[in-house]
């Protein structure tokens, strides 16, 4: 069993988010020796897809290509089915150190970043932060008329204090609406989120400027985008970090 570091550790990055984006990041950062802590809401909703289930044509030497591989036929995989491998992969890998926590605000020093708070009011501590939240920033499903609650998918509960801190730290959001489909077996429902307006991001870098060691990448920095997108996002921003912390 992995050993959980101190209190005080201070971890080469930290990744906000759990979802396709974040967890190949991860994945890939810790398979080329760098000491992630990767911070989700719930270890139950690791890699969760929109809908039950979804044929995925996965980009090679993804961990998305490792969930598909023996699970489904022609690529088709159950929500459950993905979420289960990829929680196995991501515990199995060494260099990554899996927190079920919410990230309350960023830890910012003369514009420089410095970690993150959590809820239970632990600091975490590293000198560059990546968001890979999603749908999770302001986050409102609806389902019907009725506005259901304060969800990113649904029956994943978002909260909307990381969202105020980047606010108060001068960031513009724009608004976004995702919509999924009925899959037989949940009703139809939309999420109504905010996400970084398109001044904020930078495509190259991956950087949120305006706090020195801020990434941000997926859905929160580059609006609509389809599974297999997601994870190459991943990848593309873990090959410029690792780039960047083994120069």
């Amino acid at each position: 069993m992995k050993s959980f570091p101190g209190r005080n550790h201070k971890y080469d990055l930290i990744i906000v988010g759990a979802g396709i984006t974040g967890s190949e990041l991860a994945m890939r950062c810790a398979k080329n020796d760098l000491d992630v802590l990767l911070i989700t809401t719930s270890l139950d909703t690791v890699y969760n897809l929109l809908g039950d289930g979804t044929t995925l044509d996965a980009p090679e030497n993804t961990l998305m290509s490792e969930i598909v591989e023996g699970i489904g036929e022609a690529g088709y995989v159950q929500n459950f089915e993905c979420h289960r491998r990829a929680k196995m992969l991501i515990e199995e890998q060494d260099g990554i150190h899996a927190l079920q926590s919410s990230v309350m605000s960023l830890l910012v020093e003369d514009g420089a970043i410095k970690g993150v708070s959590t809820w239970e009011g632990v600091d975490r501590f590293s000198e560059r932060v990546v968001l890979c939240v999603g749908s999770f920033l302001e986050a409102r499903l609806q389902i019907g008329i009725s506005l259901s609650e304060t969800a990113g998918r649904l029956s994943e509960m978002a909260y909307d204090d990381l969202f105020e801190d980047l606010q108060s730290q001068g960031f513009i959001f724009k608004s976004l609406r995702l919509d999924a489909i009925s899959d037989g077996k949940s009703l139809p429902y939309s999420v109504d989120c905010k996400v970084f307006a398109a001044d904020e991001w930078d495509s190259e870098s991956y950087k949120l400027e305006r706090i020195q060691g801020l990434y941000a990448a997926g859905i929160c920095a580059e609006w609509y985008l389809p599974y297999e997108a997601a994870a190459a996002s991943g990848l593309r921003l873990a090959d410029k970090l690792i780039e960047e912390l083994k120069s």
